[in-house]
């Protein structure tokens, strides 16, 4: 059986649920409560020793690299195949992912920060941190942690990354105006590697994720919270960000 270790349906960790559900694949599940420092417990860090989520283990090889992974599971298993055959919405569908990655998906981990993780890691007890943070393997996210446990933003910092979200929510809204998806006119990995970072956005930004500002994001949105996969994955979660999305499952007519 195919073996997922992982978080919540969310950003990185939630990628592969939803390409596994849509893919229609059985797997096992195996929560990795980040909350909880799961990813750096020694049993885990036998199987992904960088110490992050996702990690699929499959016919005895460890792959971990989320938006890459979506496109290996639509290559090895059965099912519908969400990569365009056209070359160019293929090329299309893969300069999406890498953009959600590298310029959008650091201005959501800031504000994710701020608002979630940084203040359930400060009311935890200091010392459990510090037990915790030690027995990271590598230095490089010992330092990283131990930076963003004490870190807290300025409100500069924090308007950037809404600024770049809410240009991002544009971006989407223009390339929807061209295509019924973010790819071309087929549902993609792209629209799933997006959706994995973007479903949240009508509830922690909402001066820019909304109908009025950008009607075309919305109804793609939608399109996708009422796809049947798309709910079974955020059935699998586990934190109060899961509950409301599936709540927004049930408003969008779900």
């Amino acid at each position: 059986m195919l073996q997922l270790y992982t978080w919540d349906p969310n950003s990185n960790s939630g990628k592969p649920i939803f390409m596994l559900k849509e893919k229609g694949v059985d797997f096992d599940f195996h929560y990795i409560d980040l909350l909880r420092f799961e990813q750096h417990a020694p049993e885990y860090l036998e199987i992904n020793p960088r110490g992050t989520v996702p990690t699929l283990v499959h016919d005895g090889k460890s792959l971990t690299e989320s938006s890459i992974l979506c496109e290996y599971i639509d290559r090895a298993f059965p099912g519908p195949s969400f990569t365009p055959e056209d070359p160019v919405e293929r090329y299309r569908m893969r300069q999406w992912c890498r953009d959600v990655d590298t310029r959008y998906a650091p201005a959501l981990s800031v504000l994710g920060w701020h608002a979630f993780m940084g203040p359930m890691v400060r009311r935890m007890d200091p010392d459990e941190v510090q037990r915790l943070i030690a027995r990271i393997p590598l230095k490089e996210r010992r330092i990283a942690w131990s930076t963003a446990v004490k870190s807290t933003f300025t409100e500069e910092q924090l308007q950037g990354a809404r600024d770049r979200v809410a240009q991002w929510v544009q971006d989407m809204d223009r390339r929807l105006a061209e295509s019924e998806w973010l790819a071309g006119p087929t549902y993609s990995i792209a629209d799933i590697v997006t959706f994995a970072n973007a479903y949240a956005l009508p509830v922690s930004q909402p001066q820019a994720a909304n109908r009025e500002t950008a009607p075309r994001y919305w109804d793609w949105l939608r399109r996708i919270y009422t796809r049947a996969p798309i709910r079974a994955a955020f059935e699998m979660g586990r934190t109060p960000l899961a509950q409301r999305a599936l709540q927004m499952v049930a408003e969008f007519g779900g």
